[in-house]
């Protein structure tokens, strides 16, 4: 078993972002006019007639677990770029594209399933904005737009960055096997630890300490808490707190990006749910306490449900650019929620490019900004990454 070696934050010293540029905004005449490739795209929840896998532990006998000093980076800290899968929803996709490579260095992946729908996704992109210099394509075939649920986790191994795969609790072979595919093809090592999860259900601080809910118990039959706590410990050197989830019928994920956001090490969003909600709120008033009882800031952005759970912690911090979700195209009557969770985050990030993108259609079938991301972050940044958190790079190099 591996332990987390404690990183010691470095505050830069000098205000405002290098390398940023303005943040491009897609006209929404041009988002009107994108046509989605994939007409039919599959939720994020279980689709009609779709399981949970049954995980099949006889591939994990003999399994490798990092041998290396382990390091998981967070998300608000520096990352080379986001993956994405093109297909659905594109006029988001296009949002959140040209907003990142216009307002920071990173590079966007995305997943196409050939070269016609590569072609098809430069002209979309490109004529929404995005720089397409800051654009690669990765030629998948992968079921979903999920990739936060299916896709990698990075860490860093003795300061060089490795994967970690899990088996996707959908039956969705294409995106299970995604992992598979990218480890070779970027030449980095990979490690599969044996649980059945969805990749959203989990948060983690740059200080090692995790949370996720009580799903990961649900979907892997005969593992205890302390289990699944050994295993990300072994895999993640992180420090990990299952917590109570939201009931199934209020958000069908059950997944913890839904009502929980890290923005810097000691301090998160969590969602702020009507009392009438009685199981909800008490799930979240829970985590504020249990946070702010570690030290934690608490900072709050609304929720509710509305025929579908709506949230803003199911946003995107990446590097300059905070991709804030919004809702007011959902209901007019949501506009001054989407002005409060911007002003929070402009409070939290005042040096950072706050971008909203609209959620409106995504959020039916129960996801977000989020779900459709995936970060991948920078291992060996600079000890002096202007605006973010970084740590003791001898941890790192």
């Amino acid at each position: 078993m591996h332990r987390w070696v404690f990183v010691l934050v470095i505050a830069c010293m000098v205000p405002g972002l290098l390398g940023a540029g303005e943040a491009k905004r897609v006209p929404q005449e041009y988002l009107d006019s994108i046509v989605d490739d994939d007409p039919n795209p599959l939720p994020r929840g279980l689709a009609p007639g779709e399981t949970v896998p049954v995980f099949d532990w006889s591939k994990f006998l003999s399994r490798d677990v990092p041998s290396g000093t382990v390091r998981t980076p967070a998300e608000y800290e520096l990352n080379d770029g986001m993956l994405i899968r093109w297909g659905w929803p594109d006029d988001l996709l296009t949002e959140m594209t040209v907003a990142v490579t216009t307002g920071t260095d990173a590079t966007v992946w995305v997943l196409v399933s050939g070269a016609s729908q590569q072609s098809s996704a430069t002209a979309v992109l490109s004529g929404g904005g995005a720089d397409m210099d800051q654009v690669e394509f990765i030629v998948y075939y992968a079921d979903s737009v999920w990739i936060r649920d299916y896709g990698p986790r990075f860490i860093a191994e003795d300061g060089s960055r490795a994967i970690v795969d899990h088996t996707y609790n959908r039956n969705r072979p294409n995106d299970d096997a995604f992992t598979d595919f990218l480890a070779p093809l970027w030449s980095e090592p990979q490690y599969d630890i044996p649980l059945v999860h969805g990749g959203g259900n989990f948060h983690l601080f740059g200080d090692g300490e995790a949370f996720m809910t009580e799903l990961i118990l649900d979907e892997n039959y005969g593992l205890t808490a302390q289990d699944v706590e050994d295993l990300f410990m072994d895999y993640e050197g992180l420090d990990l707190t299952i917590m109570p989830p939201f009931p199934s019928w209020y958000d069908s994920t059950q997944h913890i990006d839904m009502w929980m956001l890290p923005v810097a090490d000691r301090e998160v969003i969590i969602g702020e749910y009507p009392v009438s909600d009685t199981e909800v709120h008490t799930v979240t008033e829970d985590a504020v306490t249990l946070l702010e009882g570690r030290g934690y800031t608490v900072h709050r952005t609304p929720g509710w449900r509305s025929g579908y759970h709506y949230t803003y912690t199911n946003s995107v911090i990446l590097n300059e650019v905070v991709l804030a979700c919004q809702f007011a195209n959902a209901n007019a009557g949501y506009a001054d929620e989407d002005a409060e969770a911007v002003a929070t985050f402009e409070a939290i990030y005042p040096d950072r490019q706050i971008v909203p993108v609209d959620c409106s259609d995504v959020i039916t079938a129960s996801g977000a900004v989020h779900c459709i991301v995936m970060h991948v972050p920078a291992v060996n940044p600079p000890l002096f990454a202007d605006g973010f958190e970084t740590g003791d790079t001898s941890a790192w190099q």
